[in-house]
C-alpha cells in the first residue's frame, strides 16, 4: 500500500465518523492494491452478511441455511424471481422437485399452479408465471403500450398474444379460473391469477423474435413484450379496439423517442399489412 494512501485512510478514521459512499469509496481504493488471494478472503468474509441481506425477508427466524447446501440455492432462485417459483426454472439450477416439494413446506409456499408457487409474504407476478409455463405468449397490444412507455394509461389487463394455432381450451383446462370473452372481434380466453388483474389470451398472426424484447412486470421479473414497432402496427389493425387516443400518443411519442427510425415503423407496419393506416396517422399528425 502506498505511504499516501496509508495516510489518507488513516487521517479520513481518525477525523470524523464517514458516510456509507465514503466508506465505500476507501475499500474501492484498499481493494485495488489487493492481490486475488487477498481478495478472495474479503469476498469469503463477506460471503453471510451479504446473503444475510439479499435472503433475510425469505428466512424462517432469521436462519441462514449453509451456502454450500441445496435449501440456500433454493433461497436464491426465490430472490431472483422476487419470491415467485417456477418449477423449470428451479430444475433449471440443479433444484429437483423432490427439494421444491421439501423446501415449499418448510418456507410454507402457496400453490398457485402445479407447475408454480409463491411465497406467503410475495405478489403473484401473473404475467411472469404465465410466461414462464406457456413460453410462446408475448405481451402486446394496450399492455405493451404501457411497458414500452407509448401511453400513460395503466391498463386494467393484461394482454397476451398465442400462436393462432395454440389450442386455448386446453389452457383453461390448466388454470385456476378462466372465461371466455371478445378482444379485438375474436373469441379470447381470460385467465384470472389472485391479486392480479386478468389477462387476455389473445390468437396473433406470428410474432418474430426480432420482434419481441424483454422488459420487467412492476415486480421486476422479466417478460417478452412486443416491440414498439409491431406493437404499434397491432393497435392499428382494423379490428383493434384500442382507443383513438391511445394510436395517436402512442405514434407521437414513437417519433418523439425514436428519431431517425420512422422507416423501420412503415417496414413493419407494411410487412403487417397496416402502412395505409400508419400513414394516414403521420399525414394527419405532420409527422412523416
Amino acid at each position: 500500500m502506498s505511504t499516501e494512501l496509508v495516510e489518507i485512510l488513516k487521517k479520513e478514521f481518525e477525523s470524523r465518523p464517514l458516510s456509507k459512499d465514503e466508506k465505500i469509496s476507501i475499500i474501492n481504493k484498499m481493494i485495488t492494491i489487493l492481490d486475488d488471494n487477498q481478495i478472495s478472503q474479503v469476498i469469503e468474509s463477506l460471503k453471510k452478511p451479504f446473503f444475510n441481506s439479499q435472503l433475510n425477508e425469505y428466512l424462517i427466524d432469521s436462519q441462514m441455511p449453509e451456502i454450500d447446501s441445496k435449501e440456500f440455492d433454493f433461497l436464491v432462485q426465490a430472490a431472483k424471481y422476487h419470491g415467485n417459483i417456477v418449477r423449470s426454472l428451479m430444475n433449471e439450477a440443479g433444484i429437483s422437485n423432490y427439494y421444491i416439494d421439501r423446501f415449499s413446506k418448510k418456507y410454507h409456499l402457496k400453490t398457485i399452479t402445479n407447475k408454480t408457487l409463491v411465497f406467503p409474504s410475495k405478489k403473484i407476478d401473473a404475467p411472469f408465471l404465465f410466461q414462464k409455463q406457456y413460453s410462446k405468449s408475448v405481451i402486446s397490444h394496450e399492455s405493451a403500450l404501457y411497458l414500452l412507455d407509448l401511453c400513460d394509461v395503466i391498463p386494467k389487463r393484461t394482454v397476451m398474444s398465442m400462436p393462432k394455432g395454440y389450442k386455448l381450451s386446453q389452457i383453461s383446462d390448466n388454470v385456476l379460473q378462466s372465461s371466455w370473452e371478445l378482444y379485438n372481434g375474436q373469441k379470447s380466453l381470460l385467465v384470472r391469477y389472485p391479486e392480479n388483474d386478468p389477462l387476455v389470451l389473445t390468437r396473433s398472426d406470428p410474432i418474430e423474435e426480432s420482434q419481441i424484447l424483454i422488459k420487467e412486470t412492476s415486480e421486476g421479473n422479466p417478460v417478452r413484450v412486443t416491440t414498439s414497432e409491431r406493437t404499434i402496427a397491432d393497435i392499428l389493425r382494423p379490428n383493434s379496439c384500442a382507443e383513438e387516443e391511445s394510436k395517436v400518443e402512442a405514434i407521437r411519442r414513437y417519433y418523439d423517442s425514436n428519431p431517425g427510425k420512422g422507416q423501420r415503423l412503415r417496414r413493419i407496419a407494411h410487412k403487417e399489412g397496416v402502412l395505409s393506416e400508419l400513414d394516414r396517422y403521420l399525414w394527419s399528425l405532420r409527422l412523416d
